[in-house]
């Protein structure tokens, strides 16, 4: 019998899966998740989403370059890597529910603006977090991953810089992102029987229609209209054991790169027909919204260019 991984991230990503087993969530459609009336930003948020100091690029290579995804933290547990995260405010991070699960979290620190985990001077050069409360979804379902999503608040607020920036939200507009390539980046193994990368890596994968996840050799009835599958027919390509938690990236028409979908889970890594699967942030923004509790959620800049660079 194939053993079930927990997503993580690996030169290899899987495709998403979308099933309907019940919808608890509703994506809220025709407005922008940003917009003034929705967000009611502080007068202290000053701040962009989205941006970082270097190009991204939908191409190949699987290392990527230091502060290309400037919102990525990743987890450690009793020193050990457990699991990403995104950063979306200063205090926030948006993660997979099954990666705090029954876990004290006492025992979990977090580190942004990290790229090289062997680098011995890269505590000069990061922030390092511990966790002042979880928020895990109400309804998530650890034996099917359900709703597997959680907001962490940090125990401290981090110092926006060129190696540490928030990330974007979806658009509430656009609630399918079928055939679209989208970017994965993580710690996690490089193979089924590898170890966690020690720099941070990336893997450009398509997005699956609806059908074609519910085809795929999952099956219909594992899957629910919260989650949705990226990643190659053949496999190869694949998230894996260590990348759970982290962002599923795709481009919006503005140039910026908008998180779209968390790594949740998987049968393997890179198993052809096994794609990965990922949590479905456009089914959860009031959800998100209710979490940060008035915390300001830096909006995208007010023009944008294909080349993502800081103006």
């Amino acid at each position: 019998m194939d053993k079930v991984w927990f997503i993580v991230f690996v030169l290899f990503v899987v495709s998403v899966v979308s099933v309907p087993l019940k919808d608890t969530n509703r994506a809220r459609k025709g407005k922008n998740f940003y917009d003034d009336n929705i967000l009611h930003p502080s007068s202290d948020c000053n701040c962009v989403c989205g941006m970082s100091d270097r190009q991204i690029r939908v191409v190949g290579g699987n290392v990527t370059k230091e502060n290309e995804f400037p919102w990525l933290a990743g987890m450690a547990k009793n020193g050990e890597f457990h699991c990403g995260g995104t950063l979306i405010t200063r205090k926030h991070v948006l993660t997979a529910a099954h990666c705090v699960d029954g876990i004290n979290y006492r025992t979990i620190s977090i580190a942004f603006g990290d790229h090289d985990r062997k680098d011995k001077e890269r505590f000069s050069k990061i922030q390092v977090r511990k966790i002042k409360k979880v928020v895990p979804h109400k309804l998530f379902d650890r034996s099917t991953y359900n709703n597997d999503i959680a907001i962490l608040e940090l125990d401290h607020p981090l110092h926006f810089d060129s190696k540490i920036q928030p990330a974007c939200l979806p658009h509430s507009a656009v609630t399918d992102y079928s055939g679209k390539w989208a970017i994965v980046a993580g710690w996690g193994k490089t193979g089924e029987k590898q170890e966690s990368s020690t720099i941070l890596r990336k893997a450009i994968v398509p997005i699956w229609p609806k059908k074609d996840c519910y085809n795929s050799g999952y099956g219909e009835e594992r899957l629910s209209e919260n989650m949705f599958c990226a990643g190659f027919e053949e496999g190869k390509i694949d998230a894996c054991q260590g990348d759970s938690g982290g962002p599923l990236h795709v481009k919006n028409p503005n140039g910026i790169m908008d998180v779209v979908g968390i790594v949740s889970w998987g049968r393997g890594c890179g198993r052809a027909t096994l794609p990965g699967i990922y949590t479905k942030i456009i089914n959860y923004l009031d959800w998100i919204l209710e979490g940060l509790n008035g915390e300001c959620l830096c909006p995208p800049p007010p023009t944008s260019n294909q080349n993502l660079r800081r103006a």
